[in-house]
C-alpha cells in the first residue's frame, strides 16, 4: 500500500477507519446495481412491447379480414331483408320465409360467430347515407376528412379513433364497398375493446406494467390502469402523460430525483395495411417494481455507511473531498453504462491507481459496447430458431391459420419424411364442418421432381379430363374442384406441401396468393428447423450405436417410472448389467467387432425383455421392461409395475441364460458373460440417483463372486462401500493434515544378535478411527495413485531419522523403505537422489525392499531404474519370497543384495518339515546367488535358534521388537550390545518392544 501515492495520501488519516473507502466503492457498486436493475426492466418492457405491437397488429389484420369476408351480394340481400331502423328504435323483427330472408339470417349468423366478439356494432352506410345495421347499434359515426373519403375509394381499410372526455377513445374500423352495378358504400365497425386489449396482460412481465397507447398527437387511445378491476373511469394523469411524451422516451433516462418510472416505447407502424396514422405502445414500471430487490439491502446498507461517515467525517473531510473526484467521475461514467450509453468515456487524471481504473473502466465500456452488439445479434437469430419446436404445432398452426389468409374451403399439408418414404402422412382440414383427419398420402420422385422445378405456388382446376397428383387424392374426395398447390422448400430440398382446396372454382386474388406464400416460406424455414431439432433430440436421447435410449433418457424414463409407481403402490426393479471382460474384445479383436457385439447384445436385451415366458414361469402381465445404454460395455434395464421382487430375478436369469449362447462374428464365436445388479424401489431407494447408486453397488458386488451372476442389493453392500469412500476421501488429506507416523522394526543379526538394519512401517493415525495398519489402506493408496507421495514421504522421514541417530551417536545401521510397483518407475532415481541428498544420509544406510510380482511384472521398465540405484550404493532386496512366483529366472536379471523369507514358512517351521525343507532350500539357493537371507516373522527362541543353525544371515520379528516409533527405536539401539548379551529378552523386560 506504500508503494501507491493515493495509499500514503490516506494512510494517516484512514488507519482504523477503513470502512469509509469501502463504503465508498460500495456506493459505486450500489449506484451499478441500481442501474443494471433499471437496465435489465427496460429490455423486458422492450420485448414486451414488441411482442404487444405484434399482438395488436395481427388484431387489427383479422378485423379487416372480417370485413373483407363479408360478400358483397350478401348486402344487398341483408339490405333487402331490413327496414331501416329509425335513431333510438329497435330495430324491426324480419319476416319469416323467403330465400333472401334466409340468405340474411345466414349472413347474420355468420356474422355474430365471426365478428360479435371482435367488434361492438356493425353496419352497412351507403353513399346516401342509409345505414343498414348488421348487428348492433353505432352509437355515432366518425368524422371523416376529405383525405379519408378518397383513400377509402382505392379499397383500403380506414382506422381512426373518436376521443372522449371521460371514457376510452372508440375505434373504428372502415372498408369501402364498391360493385359495379350493385351496392356501394362503406362498412362501419366500432372495434371491440375487449378483443383488442383483452390480453395485454398476459405478455407484460409483471402484473403492475402499465401499458398506455397514443395516437399521433399524444392523446391516450387505451391505458391499462382504467381496464383493470376496481379503477374507475378517470382523466388520464397529465404528469404521466407527460413524461411518456418527452424525447427519448425509450431509454431509462430518470434518476433517482425524477418519476420514478422505467418505460419503453416503440410506434405501431399502421399505414402499411390501414389507412391510419402510426399508434405509440407505452409501458411502464414504477421504481417500487425495478428497485424491489434493493430494499432490504438498502435500509441495512446506508444505516452501517453513515455511522461510519460520522466517525470519519472530522478526520477525513479535506483529503476526502479530493479523493472523491475520480470517484464520482467513476459513479457518473458507470450510470451512463447503465443508461447503454458505451460511447462516453471518463477522465481521470489523478496520476495514480484511480487513473488506471479510469483507463481499465473506459477499455471495460468498450467491451461492453462490442458484447452487446453480438447478444443483440444472437437474440434475433434465437428467436428465429425458438420460434420453431416440433412438426405438429407448426401443422396445427396452417391448419387453424391459413384459413384466415387464403378463403379456401379445406386445405391439406403433407410432410416429406427423411427416410425418403413413398408413403407420407397428410393431415386434412375441412373448414365446412371443422373436421380434421389424417391418411395416407402416395408421394413419387417425379411429383418431388415438378414440386421443386416448379413455380411457388400452382393453381389447378379439375376438368374430369387430366391426371392430378396423388397428393390431391385427399382433397378430391371432399369434392374439391379447384386447389392451390404450394410446396414447401427449404435449401433446394422439399420439406412438404401444403394443398387449398376449394369446391368452386373462384380464384383468389394476388394478394392473398403472395401473404399464402409468405405463410408458406415460413412454414417451410419452421418445419425444417423442427426436423433439425427432432434429429438433435434423437441424437440427445438414443444410443447411435445400438438404437438404445441413452443415459439422459434412461433416467427420465426411469424418473417417470418411479412417479408412477408412487401412484400406484407398485415396484420398479432397476438393472445395472456390464460385460465381463469385454476389454479383452476390444484389445484382441478391435474395436469393429466390439461394436458388432454390443449390438448382438443390445438386440439380445431387447429380446429378453419382450418375452413373457421364462424357465421359472409367467412374468406379471404389467411388466414392460425398457433397456438402455449408459455407455461402453454398461446397460441398464427399467422393470416398472413389480409386484413380486421375484419377477426381477426371472429377468436377471433370463439374460444370463439369453447372453450364455456364443456370438458369431467374422466367422468367429465369441461367448460373453455378464454381471448384474438389481436395486427395487422403493426397498433399496426412493429417488433416481440412490437406486442407480445401489444397482451399481450391486453389479460391482456380482463381478467380486466372479460374473456371469445377479446380485440384489443390500444394506452391506452400501456399508462397505460408504466406509471405502470415506476411508479415499480421509486418505486423500491424511499427508496435509500429517496424520501418517512411521514405526521401525528392527532387524538383527542371527550370528550376534546386534540390530544392523531397521525397516520402516508407515501408520495411519485416523482422527476417528485410531491407529490404522497398513493392510487396512496401502491397496487402497496403490488403486487410486497416493502411493507414490504416500512412499517420498515415508523414505524421506526414514532417511531423515537415520540421519538423526547417526547425529545422536547412535551405532549406524541401514533404514528399509518398501517400493510400490507406481513407484518403480525411472524418475525414481532422481526422487531417491533428491532425498538422500536434503537428509545428509550415505546411501549405504538406505535400502528398498521390492516384492516378487513387482519385479516380474515391471521387468522390463524396472531393470534399468534397479541398476542405476544400485550403482548409487542403495541395497536392494526381495520382500515375502516365495509366495509370490517363486522363480529363480528373474533373480539374475536384477542386482539384488537380499532375499526376505515370508512369515508363513517361519511360522511352523519348527513344527512342519516342509516348511522346514522349504527354509533350508532358500537358504542355500540364495546364498549360492550371493544374497543374504533375512528371516521376518520370528517370535519365539526356538525359530531363532533354528533358523540360526541353518545359516540364515538376518532375523526380524516380535521376539526381537515389535514395531515402534522412532524415540523408542532409540533406546533399543542405545542398548544393543546389552541386548546382544541377553539373546534379545532383556529388550521385552525393559518395555523396548
Amino acid at each position: 500500500m506504500l508503494k501507491s501515492r493515493f495509499g500514503r495520501r490516506l494512510l494517516l488519516l484512514f488507519v482504523g477507519c477503513a470502512v469509509v473507502p469501502i463504503s465508498v466503492v460500495a456506493a459505486v457498486s450500489y449506484r451499478h446495481v441500481t442501474q443494471q436493475l433499471r437496465a435489465q426492466s427496460e429490455i423486458r418492457l422492450h420485448q414486451a412491447n414488441k411482442v404487444l405491437g405484434l399482438a395488436v397488429f395481427e388484431r387489427l389484420l383479422l378485423l379487416d379480414a372480417t370485413l373483407k369476408s363479408i360478400p358483397p351480394h350478401a348486402l344487398i340481400q341483408l339490405k333487402a331483408t331490413r327496414i331501416p331502423p329509425r335513431v333510438g328504435s329497435p330495430a324491426p323483427r324480419q319476416t319469416p320465409g323467403g330465400g333472401d330472408n334466409e340468405a340474411g339470417r345466414a349472413l347474420i349468423a355468420g356474422l355474430d360467430l365471426l365478428a360479435r366478439r371482435r367488434f361492438v356494432a356493425l353496419e352497412f352506410v351507403e353513399e346516401r347515407g342509409r345505414r343498414t345495421p348488421i348487428f348492433g347499434r353505432l352509437e355515432s359515426l366518425p368524422t371523416l376528412s376529405a383525405s379519408d373519403s378518397s383513400d377509402l375509394t382505392y379499397g383500403l381499410p380506414l382506422l381512426t379513433t373518436e376521443r372522449r372526455a371521460d371514457l376510452p377513445s372508440r375505434i373504428y374500423l372502415l372498408r369501402r364497398v364498391d360493385r359495379r352495378g350493385g351496392v356501394r358504400g362503406t362498412l362501419i365497425g366500432e372495434v371491440s375493446p375487449e378483443f383488442l386489449w383483452g390480453t395485454v396482460d398476459q405478455s407484460m412481465p409483471s402484473a403492475t406494467t402499465m401499458v398506455v397507447v397514443m395516437d399521433e398527437s399524444g392523446h391516450p387511445v387505451f391505458s391499462s390502469a382504467a381496464a383493470l378491476p376496481g379503477h374507475e373511469e378517470r382523466p388520464a394523469d397529465e404528469e404521466f402523460l407527460t413524461a411518456l411524451t418527452r424525447p427519448a422516451l425509450d431509454s431509462l433516462g430518470a434518476g433517482l430525483d425524477r418519476k420514478p418510472y422505467v418505460s419503453s416505447t416503440a410506434p405501431l407502424v399502421l399505414d402499411e395495411v390501414f389507412i391510419a396514422p402510426a399508434w405509440s405502445l407505452v409501458l411502464s414500471q414504477s421504481k417500487t417494481d425495478v428497485l424491489g430487490p434493493m430494499v432490504q439491502f438498502t435500509t441495512m446498507f446506508f444505516g452501517v455507511v453513515l455511522v461510519s461517515s460520522l466517525a470519519v467525517l472530522l478526520l477525513s473531510v479535506n483529503r476526502i473531498r479530493r479523493s472523491l473526484v475520480p470517484l464520482e467521475e467513476l459513479q457518473h461514467g458507470t450510470r451512463r453504462i447503465a443508461q447503454r450509453d458505451f460511447t462516453s468515456r471518463v477522465s481521470v487524471t489523478s496520476r495514480d491507481e484511480f487513473e488506471e481504473l479510469g483507463a481499465s473502466f473506459n477499455a471495460m465500456a468498450a467491451q461492453l459496447d462490442r458484447q452487446f452488439q453480438a447478444l443483440a445479434t444472437a437474440a434475433e437469430i434465437d428467436r428465429a430458431v425458438l420460434s420453431a419446436t416440433n412438426a405438429g404445432e407448426i401443422v396445427g398452426t396452417l391448419l387453424s391459420r391459413i384459413g384466415d389468409v387464403y378463403p379456401c374451403a379445406m386445405v391439406s399439408v403433407t410432410l416429406v419424411s427423411s427416410d425418403d418414404s413413398k408413403s407420407l402422412s397428410s393431415i386434412v382440414h375441412d373448414y365446412g364442418d371443422a373436421s380434421r383427419r389424417e391418411v395416407r398420402a402416395d408421394l413419387r420422385s417425379s411429383d418431388i421432381q415438378d414440386l421443386l422445378d416448379g413455380p411457388e405456388a400452382l393453381n389447378l382446376l379439375v376438368t374430369g379430363e387430366e391426371q392430378l397428383p396423388s397428393y390431391l387424392l385427399p382433397l378430391m374426395e371432399l369434392d374439391a374442384r379447384s386447389f392451390c398447390v404450394l410446396p414447401l422448400r427449404f435449401q433446394h430440398q422439399l420439406v412438404g406441401v401444403i394443398v387449398l382446396g376449394d369446391r368452386g372454382e373462384a380464384m383468389p386474388d394476388g394478394d392473398d396468393r403472395v401473404q399464402v406464400r409468405r405463410l408458406a416460406d415460413q412454414a417451410a424455414v419452421a418445419l425444417a428447423n423442427a426436423r433439425m431439432l427432432e434429429q438433435v433430440r434423437t441424437l440427445a436421447y438414443y444410443d447411435s450405436l445400438t438404437g438404445l435410449p441413452n443415459r439422459l433418457s434412461y433416467k427420465e424414463r426411469l424418473a417417470q417410472a418411479l412417479d408412477q409407481a408412487n401412484r400406484t403402490g407398485r415396484l420398479v426393479a432397476a438393472f445395472f448389467i456390464d460385460l465381463d471382460h469385454f476389454s479383452r474384445i476390444n484389445d484382441t479383436l478391435g474395436h469393429e467387432v466390439g461394436d458388432q457385439l454390443l449390438q448382438q447384445v443390445a438386440a439380445r436385451l431387447r429380446a429378453c425383455c419382450r418375452e413373457r415366458e421364462d424357465e421359472v414361469g409367467p412374468a406379471a402381465e404389467a411388466i414392460d421392461a425398457e433397456v438402455a445404454r449408459l455407455g461402453g460395455d454398461e446397460f441398464t434395464v427399467i422393470m416398472p409395475g413389480l409386484v413380486d421382487p421375484q419377477d426381477a430375478a426371472k429377468l436377471a436369469r433370463r439374460i444370463l441364460s439369453s447372453l450364455a449362447h456364443p456370438v458369431r462374428l467374422g466367422g468367429r464365436e465369441i461367448f460373453v458373460n455378464a454381471s448384474i445388479g438389481i436395486a427395487i424401489y422403493p426397498y433399496d431407494g426412493k429417488d433416481l440417483e440412490t437406486l442407480l447408486m445401489h444397482a451399481d453397488t450391486a453389479m460391482y458386488k456380482a463381478k467380486e463372486q466372479g460374473g456371469s451372476s445377479y446380485q440384489a442389493y443390500s444394506k452391506s453392500m452400501n456399508a462397505t462401500a460408504l466406509q471405502r469412500l470415506t476411508l479415499e476421501n480421509s486418505l486423500r488429506h491424511a499427508l496435509e493434515r500429517e496424520e501418517f507416523e512411521v514405526h521401525y522394526q528392527p532387524i538383527v543379526d542371527a550370528q550376534t544378535g546386534l540390530p544392523v538394519a531397521a525397516e520402516a512401517l508407515v501408520r495411519w493415525r485416523h482422527p476417528e478411527l485410531g491407529l490404522l495398519l497398513p493392510a487396512e489402506f496401502v491397496p487402497l493408496a496403490e488403486e487410486n495413485g497416493l502411493i507414490v507421495p504416500m512412499g517420498e514421504w515415508i523414505m524421506e522421514n526414514a532417511c531423515t531419522q537415520n540421519r538423526a541417530w547417526q547425529e545422536a551417536g547412535l551405532p549406524p545401521i541401514r533404514v528399509l523403505v518398501n517400493l510400490s510397483s507406481r513407484q518403480l518407475k525411472r524418475s525414481l532415481t532422481d526422487t531417491v537422489g533428491r532425498i538422500l541428498q536434503k537428509s545428509g544420509l550415505e546411501s549405504r544406510y538406505l535400502g528398498l525392499e521390492l516384492t516378487e510380482s513387482v519385479l516380474v511384472s515391471r521387468q522390463k521398465e524396472g531393470t534399468d531404474t534397479l541398476h542405476a540405484l544400485r550403482a548409487m550404493g542403495l541395497h536392494l532386496s526381495v520382500d515375502d519370497f516365495g509366495t509370490g512366483y517363486s522363480s529363480f529366472s528373474y533373480l539374475k536379471h536384477f542386482p539384488l543384495d537380499a532375499l526376505k523369507i515370508d512369515r508363513c514358512f517361519v511360522r511352523d517351521i519348527t513344527s512342519d518339515p516342509d516348511d522346514a525343507a522349504i527354509i533350508t532350500a532358500i537358504i542355500a539357493m540364495g546364498h549360492a546367488l550371493g544374497l543374504k537371507v533375512v528371516a521376518e516373522g520370528v517370535e519365539t527362541d526356538a525359530q531363532r535358534a533354528m533358523l540360526r543353525r541353518q545359516g540364515c544371515d538376518k532375523m526380524q520379528g516380535y521376539f526381537f521388537s515389535r514395531p515402534v516409533p522412532a524415540d523408542r527405536l532409540a533406546q533399543y539401539l542405545a542398548g544393543r550390545r546389552a541386548g546382544a548379551r541377553n539373546g534379545g529378552r532383556r529388550l521385552h523386560s525393559a518395555g523396548v518392544a
